[in-house]
């Protein structure tokens, strides 16, 4: 009978300890919960209250920060040094909605909800796509001929084995130019501009499946 008891009071002993952990747990993320949630309110005011909330892309921002809870491990915020900083290694000046996008969201992320975007401060901002010497001098957008030197990757390479490219040979204002896929050796799937781009991740997709819907290129 005595060892029965001790048996009952071991397994009741070692319930406690494993509901004290969870609980103690459960606070852990609860309060990393708050945490993330202050931070997003207070980038969210900032955005609200400057000059860039008038700019197109401010409704894909409002949405990413009010969701930003949901997002793996976003970038930090560029300042406007850091970014100039960037610019000058690429010797051109990037999108005016790509920096509004790095100045109150963050530098990319693992998943900005279903989409990875690359750091463009850690190195995603080489200007040549050399990923496995895959392309030669040209590249191919339906029967557009650009120059593989003229390509910005926004990603080094996704889950799909591809990479959203802007074309930068385009001359457009404050350098809108358009976004295309780069898989297997051509470009696919023009987008008109990063306005857009964003505009399909904010709404909760990944933007080569969205785009994909007939799976020419056999995503799966």
């Amino acid at each position: 009978m005595e060892l029965k008891y001790y048996i009952i009071l071991g397994i009741f002993s070692a319930l406690v300890i494993i509901l004290k952990n969870q609980n103690e747990d459960d606070s852990v993320k609860i309060e990393r919960k708050k945490v993330v949630r202050e931070k997003s309110r207070i980038m969210l005011q900032k955005f609200k209250n400057s000059e860039d909330i008038n700019h197109p892309i401010s409704d894909s921002i409002i949405k990413l920060l009010e969701n930003y809870h949901v997002h793996e491990n976003p970038g930090k915020v560029l300042t406007n040094k850091e970014i100039a900083s960037i610019e000058d290694k690429l010797n051109l000046r990037l999108p005016k909605s790509y920096k509004i996008f790095l100045k109150y969201f963050g530098d990319g992320g693992d998943w900005i909800f279903t989409q990875y975007i690359d750091s463009i401060q850690k190195g995603g901002f080489y200007k040549t796509y050399d990923y496995h010497n895959q392309l030669k001098n040209f590249v191919y957008l339906e029967a557009e001929k650009i120059k593989t030197s003229t390509l910005l990757r926004l990603m080094v390479e996704d889950s799909n084995g591809g990479a959203w490219c802007w074309l930068t040979h385009e001359d457009k204002k404050d350098n809108e130019w358009a976004i295309a896929y780069f898989m297997e050796g051509k470009l696919y799937y023009k987008v008109e501009n990063f306005i857009e781009w964003l505009n399909v991740v904010a709404s909760n997709n990944e933007v080569i499946r969205f785009y994909d819907k007939e799976e020419k290129l056999g995503l799966g």
